[in-house]
């Protein structure tokens, strides 16, 4: 931009008059500054309209004239019919200026803007350029087709084909903006790529626009060097006409800019503390039960980690297993690269609190939840922040893993922290010589348990578990492996971003290939619906039957989905259409929360939909939701996926070496409630042949089984258009 001072006055002038959005002139005049074209056009007030039908037509070329509105009431000008095309005569002008005046008396002006000769509905003539704030990428580019049409052609597209995107920070020059516009599918019909086209275009002419907004964003963005940055910045049209590129409407939203604190990221010898393991202890260890602490206990001396450098805090025992006790953190005989705490939330700060006092520990893996990952527990959430930074000077290595973390596992040292038991996973040891060297790097737990429980040959060197990233986050983890010579592939589950990280992401994944690795990355999150199950996980594949639901009553959609795996619930939110939808109400809500209250597990999960219950819920209490959901009008039916490796559940038949009973299962009474009810229950299971007893059991009684739960809501979606299409 030629001079961002005058850029900069022309949102203060707004600012002034309490306005955080641009008119359309001002978008012009915005556009002008950057070096930007826009037809040419002449302002006129509405309260000054008589010279105005003379004035344009000698003002304007051509035989033709658009006029406008100018109005922050109207924001959809085009449908409220204030844009005109008219023959370029005083007459034509003066008619259509009262018709619109009269139509609009709360309008600020009118324009009269130049017409360009261009064909609205042929492909690659109107293009969308658009811009926008993101907390993870920070400024991001968008190009896609253009026109009152863009929308329900972008709709109509493949999901991922248009419009393309690129985050502002990954464009350094031409090399990357010829790579953006190679993979833009609109582009293609400008620069006359496609059979039977011909050229609209230079790419050199939508470089200089891509460059503009480009430069514009990097300013007027938070943390940047202007007091404003800008949310929403578009263009739409940008017509193609004759070899030029022309605005022909615009819209600039804006805000004060925040100046943000850079997230304190772990040292890079912490991060490796938690990946080249040599030392470890467990805080919550139980001497008289086999609590969750003393299953990664015992999982982590099976696995063959050192015992003489396995540590266990507790008070009052000298050893449990075998392995020494000691009662605080300061008094352990060495600086321990992992410390693994599985305690009830209340009682995290003050285990990390000592941990940090004691300069004795680098990295922690947090597998308790409840900080920050539930409403009304961000002040929790920012207390482990803020004692992990008090750690920190005196260790600047203290480092946290978590929390609500699944646990991580490392081939190379012989280490094993889920908290699975092994009867109900065998557990991913030992290397499969005919695998390349992988690494498993999840937000969720659930997924790589389930991923690795169906695929038992999979022998990942590091199965690592990130939780809610309130320290250490996925990019984090990526990076270091990244320079790990000999590791070939790295498998990313992601459910949400950090301030940044989608751009610190993206920027270590080019690093590992660069390097020569393979990088597979899974994102959930795709829709609104399965943002909003994502978020009630981590702050933030195929079944073989049909649906055969006939003889039940479905007067809707709306459908109650349940999983104890985030990655599962965030899945079937992600099939959700039109049809298949997943509101919930105030009075079902406070039922489940009762419920959930009842189990103690209202302190690490709120009552919504979708509904990722957590690993820590027993039958009892999935039972008793489902039950609640099915009894509701508000529910046509329950989508329910399970991931059953959790000790808390029944999911494997009476007998062997295992507590478990099917019988006490909550599928017998939630297959009866659905019953009652008539309304279709659908089961998923998302794990390995081991649970193949259990899907037989669900089957036996009457529910149709997924091994996806993806693909479980895409089939119901498609049974609902068909049955609620045709009662239509």
């Amino acid at each position: 931009m030629k001079n961002f001072s005058a850029a900069e006055n022309i949102l203060d002038r707004a600012d002034a008059e309490k306005r955080y959005s641009l008119s359309e002139p001002e978008v012009y005049e915005f556009l002008a500054l950057a070096g930007l074209e826009t037809p040419r056009y002449a302002l006129y007030p509405a309260a000054a309209l008589a010279p105005a039908a003379q004035d344009a037509c000698a003002r304007l070329p051509g035989e033709k004239l658009v006029l406008k509105l100018v109005s922050s009431r109207t924001l959809h000008k085009t449908e409220a019919g204030g844009v005109k095309v008219l023959a370029k005569t005083v007459p034509a002008v003066q008619e259509a200026l009262e018709a619109m005046a009269a139509k609009f008396p709360d309008a600020e002006a009118f324009m009269a803007v130049e017409f360009l000769q261009h064909s609205p509905f042929a492909l690659g003539e109107e293009l969308l350029l658009g811009a926008r704030s993101d907390d993870a990428f920070g400024p991001v580019l968008t190009l896609g087709p253009g026109g009152t049409h863009a929308e329900a052609l972008t709709r109509a597209l493949r999901p991922g084909l248009s419009p393309s995107v690129i985050p502002v920070e990954l464009a350094a020059g031409r090399e990357e903006w010829a790579g953006f516009l190679k993979s833009s599918w609109v582009w293609r019909y400008c620069a006359g790529e496609v059979r039977g086209a011909h050229r609209l275009a230079e790419d050199v002419k939508i470089y200089k626009w891509l460059e503009g907004f480009a430069r514009i964003m990097r300013h007027f963005r938070d943390g940047g060097p202007s007091h404003w940055a800008i949310e929403e910045f578009e263009v739409n049209p940008l017509a193609v006409a004759k070899g030029r590129l022309t605005a022909l409407d615009g819209v600039l939203r804006f805000r004060a800019a925040r100046s943000g604190s850079p997230r304190h990221r772990p040292s890079h010898k912490g991060v490796d503390s938690l990946l080249h393991t040599r030392s470890a202890a467990v805080v919550g260890v139980s001497e008289k039960k086999m609590n969750m602490a003393r299953i990664i206990l015992k999982n982590m001396l099976k696995a063959g980690f050192p015992k003489e450098r396995t540590y266990i805090i507790k008070e009052g025992a000298a050893e449990i297993d075998g392995v020494r006790c000691f009662a605080s953190p300061a008094e352990l005989p060495e600086k321990v690269d992992m410390y693994v705490v599985a305690v009830p939330s209340r009682e995290v700060p003050h285990v990390l609190a000592a941990a940090g006092e004691s300069g004795k520990v680098n990295g922690v893996v947090l597998i308790s939840g409840g900080m920050g990952e539930k409403a009304g527990s961000e002040d929790m959430g920012r207390n482990v922040v803020h004692t992990l930074l008090r750690g920190r000077e005196k260790n600047p290595d203290f480092a946290l893993s978590g929390g609500n973390s699944m646990g991580i596992v490392l081939n190379d040292v012989k280490l094993n922290t889920f908290f699975i038991p092994e009867y109900k996973l065998e557990h991913p040891l030992g290397v499969n010589p005919y695998n390349a060297r992988t690494a498993f790097v999840s937000q969720s737990g659930a997924f790589v348990i389930s991923a690795i429980s169906k695929m038992p040959w999979l022998k990942p060197a590091y199965c690592i578990t990130v939780g809610n990233q309130q320290d250490v986050t996925v990019p984090d983890y990526v990076e270091r492996l990244a320079d790990e010579d000999g590791l070939k592939v790295i498998l990313v589950y992601m459910e949400g971003f950090k301030s940044g990280d989608g751009l610190a992401l993206a920027r270590v994944i080019a690093k590992a290939r660069a390097k020569g690795k393979q990088v597979i990355l899974y994102k959930a999150g795709r829709t609104a619906v399965g943002q909003k199950a994502v978020m009630g996980h981590t702050a933030s594949i195929a079944g073989d039957y049909l649906v055969t639901l006939a003889g039940f009553e479905i007067k809707h959609g709306n459908t109650f989905f349940i999983s104890n795996a985030g990655f599962e619930a965030a899945g079937m939110a992600d099939g959700v259409t039109a049809r298949l939808t997943a509101h919930m109400g105030e009075a079902v809500a406070a039922e489940m929360h009762a419920t959930l209250k009842e189990f103690s597990l209202d302190s690490l999960v709120d009552a919504k939909n979708p509904l990722d219950i957590t690993p820590m819920a027993p039958d009892a209490a999935i039972g008793g939701v489902v039950r609640t959901a099915l009894a509701s009008d508000e529910f046509s039916g329950a989508l329910v996926s399970m991931i059953p490796l959790t000790v808390m559940m029944n999911t494997l038949p009476k007998g062997g070496d295992w507590p478990d009973d099917l019988e006490k299962s909550f599928l017998k009474d939630a297959g009866a409630a659905a019953r009652a009810a008539r309304k279709p229950l659908i089961f998923c299971v998302a794990c390995g042949s081991r649970f193949e007893p259990y899907c037989a059991y669900a089957q036996a009684l009457g529910l149709p089984v997924f091994r996806s739960a993806d693909r479980a809501a895409k089939m119901y979606g498609v049974y609902l258009d068909y049955v609620l299409g045709k009662a239509a």
